[in-house]
C-alpha cells in the first residue's frame, strides 16, 4: 500500500514538471513573439479567468452572472472558425473560435441558506481553479464564495464561503491548494481553510476595494543569474552628459555672481536697507550632490521630468511646501558655494528694489531670470497625504525579518501592501505598506511580482507602471544578500506608457524575468525591463486588443499562451467583450 501511494505521488510530481517554461522561454533576451490566433466573444463584460496547469480547461465569468467553460486545446486547433463577420472585428490573425463545453450560474444564496431551488444569479467578479482541474470557486457580487465542481458534475454548487458584505473580487489559492485568500469591495481580506470551510485569518488594515491578491513566487523558473544594483549605481545612472554639464555651468555662474556681491552682502547675511541683518542661510543655492537635475535615487524618476531641463521649474513664486527647509548652514563641511550669499530675488524673504546693498552698488544680475524662482529640495516635500491611504506610518515593518510566506494585496484607491502570513496580522510589524509615489494618483488595479519574487510591478491611473526593489525579503534560492539594500521596499523608478494609453489596468511578468506585458486602454505592451534608459521604443505592442479596459490577463505554467480578457470589473469602464488568445514563442 505505502509503494502504491508513493509511486502515485511520484506520477503526480513527474507530470506537474512537465508544466514549467521551456530553457528557450527562460533564457530569452530579445524578447518573445506573441501572436493573436483565436477569440471567444461573450457579449457582456469578463471580469475574471482562470486556468488549470495543463491548460486544458479555461474559465471565465462575467458580469451576466455565468461561469463559462472553454475547451482551450480544441479552440486554439481551430475545432470552432470564427464567420467572416466576426473576423472582420479583429486583426488580421485572429480566425479560430472558442469551442464552449459547458457554463452555469453563480447563484446567490442567503446567508445560512443554500438549498434554495432557484437563487436568483449574481455578477462573477473572480474565478480560481484547483490545478487538476476538479473544483472551481468564483467570487459574486453578492459577497458569496461559490465551490462547485468542474470535470464531476460541472457547476453543481457544493459549499458556499460567506463572509464579505460586498463584491468578491480577488481569489488566490496558496501552493498546497488548502487555503483560500479572498478579497472584497467590503475591504475585507480573509483567509480560509479549505478543509474546515471556515476563516482562519482576517487580514484589517486595507484602505479601498481590493484589486488584487497574489502570493509571492516560491521559486524562479528562471535559470538567469540576478545582478545586484546597489543604490549608488542607479544614482551614477540618474544624470545624463548633457544635463551635468548644464549644472556645471549654472554651478559657475553663481560662483561668478555670489564672488562679486561677496563684499557688499557679507558671508551669512544679508541687509534689508534699515540695518537689520536676515539670516538667509534656508535659500542658499544647493550642492551639487542635490542640483537642479539630480535628485536622491529613491525620488529622481518620478519627481524630475528627464525630458525637461529648464531650470527653475521645480518651484513656482509663492508656492508652499508644507515642510520647512532644513538649515543647512548648520552643517559642517560644507562646500565653499554654500557660504556666498544668496542672490537677490533668490532669497526666501523677497528684497525690495533699492533696500539691497547689491542693488545699491549698482551691479547688474547676469543670472538667467528663471533663477530668480526660489529652489525647492524635491526629496523634503511631504508625501501626499492620500498616499497608502495615510496609513503607511502603521505599516512599516521590518521585511528583511519577513518569512518567505508573503502575500501581496492592492486596492483600487492605490494601497499596495506586503503581508508576512506568519505574524499575526493584528502587529504591525509583519506588514509593509509601499508609499505612493510623488505625483501619482492613488489608483492601481493590478500588481504582480517577478518570478523570483525580488522585484513588485504596480500599474497605475497615469500611464505608468511602478517599479519596487524587494530583494531584502528572505531569498528563496540561499544566496547571500547586499546588506546595503536595507530593510524597507525600494522605489526604483516608473515605466512610463505614451501619452493618452489610458490608465494601466494590469500587468503580468513573463518568465525571463525580463520582459513585462502591460496592458492599457489602448493597446497591450510588451515592455523590456532591461532595455536603456534612452533607447528609442522600450516596448512593442502586442496585436489583438484595442480600445477597452483589460480586466485579466493570464499566462499557462508553460509560457506558450497569453490570454487577455476585456472588462470593467464593476468599476464603470468601457470594454470590448472578448476573450482573446495568443500564442508565444521565444526571439
Amino acid at each position: 500500500m505505502a509503494q502504491t501511494l508513493d509511486a502515485y505521488v511520484d506520477a503526480i510530481a513527474k507530470r506537474r514538471s512537465q508544466f514549467v517554461p521551456d530553457a528557450a522561454w527562460r533564457d530569452t533576451r530579445k524578447g518573445y513573439a506573441i501572436e493573436p490566433v483565436g477569440a471567444a466573444p461573450h457579449s457582456t463584460q469578463i471580469h475574471a479567468m482562470a486556468l488549470v496547469q495543463d491548460a486544458s480547461i479555461l474559465l471565465s465569468g462575467g458580469a451576466d452572472g455565468y461561469v463559462r467553460w472553454y475547451d482551450l486545446p480544441a479552440s486554439l486547433n481551430g475545432r470552432n472558425m470564427l464567420t467572416q463577420n466576426l473576423r472582420s472585428t479583429f486583426v488580421e490573425g485572429v480566425t479560430k473560435g472558442g469551442v464552449l463545453n459547458a457554463w452555469w450560474g453563480h447563484a446567490h444564496y442567503p446567508p445560512g441558506d443554500s438549498s434554495s431551488q432557484e437563487p436568483p444569479l449574481s455578477a462573477v467578479h473572480s474565478l480560481t481553479c484547483q490545478r487538476e482541474g476538479l473544483w472551481g470557486m468564483s467570487g459574486g457580487e453578492s459577497g458569496n464564495i461559490n465551490l462547485w465542481g468542474i470535470r464531476h458534475a460541472p457547476g453543481a454548487t457544493r459549499h458556499v464561503f460567506w463572509k464579505h458584505t460586498g463584491a468578491v473580487s480577488a481569489l488566490a489559492l496558496n501552493g498546497s491548494q488548502d487555503v483560500l485568500i479572498s478579497g472584497g469591495w467590503d475591504r475585507g481580506v480573509h483567509e480560509w481553510d479549505l478543509n474546515t470551510g471556515q476563516t482562519v485569518v482576517s487580514y484589517d488594515g486595507c484602505a479601498g476595494q481590493i484589486s488584487s491578491i497574489l502570493f509571492r513566487p516560491v521559486y524562479s523558473p528562471s535559470n538567469a543569474p540576478t545582478v545586484a544594483i546597489t543604490p549608488g549605481a542607479a544614482e551614477k545612472e540618474a544624470e545624463s552628459p548633457d544635463e551635468s554639464m548644464l549644472a556645471a555651468e549654472l554651478d559657475k555662474t553663481l560662483d561668478e555672481e555670489a564672488g562679486k556681491s561677496a563684499e557688499e552682502a557679507g558671508p551669512l547675511s544679508s541687509s534689508d536697507g534699515k540695518g537689520d541683518t536676515k539670516d538667509v542661510s534656508r535659500s542658499t543655492p544647493e550642492s551639487d550632490g542635490d542640483s537642479l537635475f539630480g535628485e536622491d535615487d529613491e525620488t529622481q524618476p518620478m519627481e524630475v521630468d528627464q525630458s525637461n531641463n529648464t531650470p527653475g521649474v521645480l518651484a513656482l513664486p509663492g508656492q508652499n511646501t508644507g515642510t520647512p527647509q532644513p538649515d543647512k548652514a548648520d552643517t559642517p563641511n560644507l562646500p565653499k558655494k554654500q557660504d556666498t550669499p544668496t542672490l537677490p530675488g533668490n532669497a526666501g524673504t523677497p528684497v525690495l528694489p533699492g533696500k539691497s546693498d547689491a542693488s545699491a552698488s549698482g551691479e547688474k544680475s547676469t543670472v538667467p531670470e528663471t533663477q530668480a524662482l526660489p529652489r525647492v529640495n524635491v526629496s523634503e516635500l511631504p508625501k501626499p497625504s492620500f498616499g497608502s491611504m495615510g496609513l503607511s506610518w502603521q505599516y512599516d515593518g521590518d521585511i528583511s525579518q519577513f518569512s518567505n510566506d508573503i502575500l501581496l494585496t492592492s486596492t483600487l484607491s492605490g494601497q499596495v501592501l506586503i503581508w508576512d502570513r506568519r505574524v499575526d496580522p493584528r502587529n504591525k510589524k509583519g506588514v509593509r505598506a509601499l508609499e505612493l509615489p510623488k505625483d501619482t494618483p492613488p489608483w492601481c488595479a493590478s500588481a504582480c511580482w517577478s518570478n523570483n519574487g525580488d522585484r513588485i510591478y504596480v500599474g497605475r491611473r497615469n500611464e505608468t507602471v511602478d517599479e519596487w526593489d524587494v530583494r531584502m525579503l528572505p531569498d528563496l534560492s540561499g544566496a547571500p544578500r547586499d546588506a546595503s539594500h536595507g530593510t524597507a521596499p525600494r522605489y526604483l523608478r516608473a515605466l512610463r506608457m505614451p501619452p493618452g494609453s489610458g490608465p494601466v489596468s494590469s500587468v503580468l511578468m513573463l518568465p525571463n524575468d525580463q520582459h513585462l506585458v502591460c496592458a492599457s486602454y489602448d493597446n497591450i505592451r510588451l515592455w523590456n525591463t532591461a532595455a536603456e534608459q534612452r533607447s528609442s521604443v522600450p516596448f512593442k505592442i502586442i496585436a489583438g486588443h484595442h480600445g477597452g479596459t483589460v480586466s485579466h490577463m493570464v499566462v499557462d505554467d508553460s509560457a506558450k499562451l497569453l490570454l487577455t480578457a476585456s472588462g470593467d470589473r464593476g468599476w464603470f469602464a468601457s470594454s470590448t467583450e472578448t476573450l482573446l488568445m495568443h500564442t508565444v514563442h521565444p526571439l
